[in-house]
């Protein structure tokens, strides 16, 4: 496998892994909530505890004085005025004030009718009035005029107009933070989607890269950080696209190193073997002439018999040794004989071969690869389906060299187990980054296909 290979296999391994964690979206979301909800709870835990302390204070201030001013303006117990007249006016100037209230009553303990209404008309929920609400406070003045008591002044702290405006800016404050809380709930949301669409364009490229596209660039984002990461993702996959180039130039060389060895060795096997297998023949032959001992006869015949057997098995071995495009012969011409071949073997079955126009010049990696892949395809054919009909056809599809056979047999076996030919098919398109497609049935044919990318055509030789 080769790197672009094993980094598809181990990104793959971790999607199960990466798809468990949790969304940006929601980790920007649920974040801009949460600071949110903690900014919402100081600003409100201030606000309430400094107008808690304002509304102390003010109503403090306001008692202090309005039981001074009472204490002032009433005349003594021995002025020959109106007490209660009097004391009814500085009550109902007490209750117009801030923070502060009266009550007068009579010397029976009833309330006395003050002129005027009371001007405190806004008030402030009552869980809010008992949140910021101090502790009250309150002054009795008796009213007397010597000897008689006529009746008692009562101040009290009110602060429920100061609650109240409190509320009234609460009422205010509280919209500006929703609105501010959207507002940059908004704003992180838009950013953190302007990171994923970036990071959108970053994974397709990583994906096209991951299934084998290592020329595609992934697009810079206009992000800083983002165009870093981009830069290096680009110079990775180039780095790849070299080594995966370099590995099957390698495995390339490789295989044109075998097919001559290959070569070398048919041709060691047909100038010793083939001579001494003769030799071995005509003197046994010689010696069953000369020899009139019928069991002796009888073993020479056995001898001959087996050297002949020999003498096949060492020819077939050489024929398959040797079973790889010529030096100086295209491909094409090398299949159309290799056609020929497969008529003589099989004269009941009917051949078709034909070579596109445009079908382009490989090199010997792809060469060999191709020619193999017919010539085991159509054996495969031919010892399992015994077909009427073998077609093979070499063309340019899509810049990809495809070269395609065909039978109308009886189709593979259900579940047949690969043998050594396929297996070496799979293994020359692992090799060569091609793409094989195992036999399979269409349409009553019987189907099989091996592309080779167009990186195995040469720059210097184009196509016929």
């Amino acid at each position: 496998m080769d790197a672009t290979g094993q980094m598809g296999a181990m990104a793959t391994a971790q999607v199960a892994g990466r798809r468990r964690g949790m969304a940006l979206s929601t980790i920007a979301f649920g974040g801009s909530a949460l600071v949110w909800i903690v900014m919402f709870a100081i600003t409100v835990t201030v606000v309430v505890w400094n107008a808690r302390d304002s509304v102390r204070q003010e109503t403090d201030s306001a008692f202090r004085l309005a039981s001074a001013a009472a204490t002032l303006r009433l005349p003594t117990s021995f002025q020959r005025q109106d007490m209660m007249a009097q004391a009814a006016m500085i009550a109902f100037d007490i209750r117009n004030q801030r923070h502060v209230t009266a009550e007068l009553r009579d010397a029976k303990g009833q309330p006395v009718a003050l002129p005027g209404p009371d001007g405190r008309a806004a008030r402030a929920p009552d869980w809010f009035a008992r949140l910021l609400r101090p502790e009250p406070q309150r002054d009795l003045i008796p009213i007397t005029q010597y000897p008689n008591v006529l009746g008692v002044l009562e101040i009290r702290t009110e602060p429920s107009d100061e609650i109240a405006e409190v509320w009234q800016d609460l009422r205010v404050l509280l919209p500006l933070l929703l609105v501010t809380a959207l507002v940059a709930i908004g704003v992180t949301m838009a950013v953190t989607a302007l990171v994923l669409r970036r990071l959108g364009l970053l994974g397709r490229s990583l994906a096209r890269m991951r299934a084998g596209d290592l020329d595609h660039q992934a697009p810079m984002t206009g992000l800083a950080e983002l165009n870093a990461l981009t830069e290096d993702v680009n110079a990775l996959a180039a780095h790849l696209a070299h080594e995966r180039a370099e590995n099957r130039r390698l495995q390339g060389r490789m295989m044109t190193l075998a097919e001559a060895e290959r070569a070398r060795i048919a041709a060691d096997l047909h100038d010793d073997i083939g001579p001494q297998l003769f030799a071995l023949q005509a003197a046994v032959g010689q010696a069953a002439r000369h020899e009139t001992d019928p069991e002796l006869a009888e073993t020479l015949a056995a001898i001959a018999r087996h050297a002949g057997a020999v003498r096949n098995s060492a020819r077939a071995a050489i024929d398959d040794l040797r079973l790889g495009p010529a030096e100086g012969a295209s491909l094409a011409e090398m299949i159309q004989e290799l056609v020929i071949e497969f008529q003589d073997m099989a004269p009941d079955t009917e051949f078709g071969f034909v070579c596109a126009p445009d079908m382009p010049t490989l090199d010997d990696a792809g060469n060999i690869a191709l020619y193999r892949f017919v010539r085991e395809s159509v054996l495969n054919a031919l010892r399992h389906a015994r077909p009427p009909q073998v077609r093979v056809r070499l063309e340019h599809d899509h810049g990809t060299a495809l070269a395609r056979v065909q039978d109308d047999g009886a189709g593979p076996a259900p579940r047949q187990r690969r043998g050594q030919g396929q297996t070496g098919i799979a293994d020359r398109a692992a090799a060569l980054g091609a793409t094989w497609l195992p036999p399979e049935r269409r349409c009553g044919w019987t189907m099989t296909e091996f592309r080779i990318p167009a990186d195995r055509i040469p720059a210097d030789r184009p196509h016929p």
